[in-house]
Parts: structure tokens; C-alpha cells; sequence
């Protein structure tokens, strides 16, 4: 949840084995930004690893401005392991 949280997803759900988050839109001069869904499933491999896996969602209203956010939530969640 921090990894969504610090890379400005809000949580929508929070469930033992999957989180989601929604990037909340933002209006540019163009073309909006945000509007992103992000969801994280976690799969216990044995007492002290788990496998997850990150995918994002794109919506149909602003895809142009939208990006994939799977890496830098892996990214997130890999640094906060480490500390």
C-alpha cells in the first residue's frame, strides 16, 4: 500500500492477498494525466517469500496523457523491502 500510496495512488481496496489503486486525474493544457488503476497480487511462495505481480490499467477517457506505472511501483516496493 505505501508503494502505491508514495507514487500518488489512492487505495481503493485492500484485501490480504491484493491492493488496489486509482491515480486520481489531473486536467493539463492538452491532454489529462492520471485516471490510472493499479492492482497488486500477492501469491505466498513458502514462510519467507512471495511472489507478486503489478498491473496496470489504463482508462478509455485520457489514454493519451495515461502511462504504465508497473515499474515504478515494483520499483517503490523493492526500495521500502530494502529498508
Amino acid at each position: 500500500m505505501d508503494a502505491l500510496a508514495v507514487t500518488g495512488f489512492d487505495i481503493e481496496k485492500s484485501e490480504p492477498l491484493y491492493v488496489q489503486g486509482f491515480r486520481p486525474r489531473k486536467v493539463g493544457l492538452f491532454v489529462g494525466s492520471g485516471g490510472e488503476t493499479v492492482g497488486v497480487w500477492m501469491n505466498p511462495i513458502s514462510p519467507d517469500s512471495t511472489g507478486v505481480r503489478v498491473a496496470t490499467q489504463k482508462s478509455i477517457a485520457g489514454i493519451v496523457g495515461q502511462k504504465n506505472w508497473t515499474a515504478e511501483v515494483l520499483e517503490q516496493m523493492k526500495k521500502e523491502i530494502s529498508e
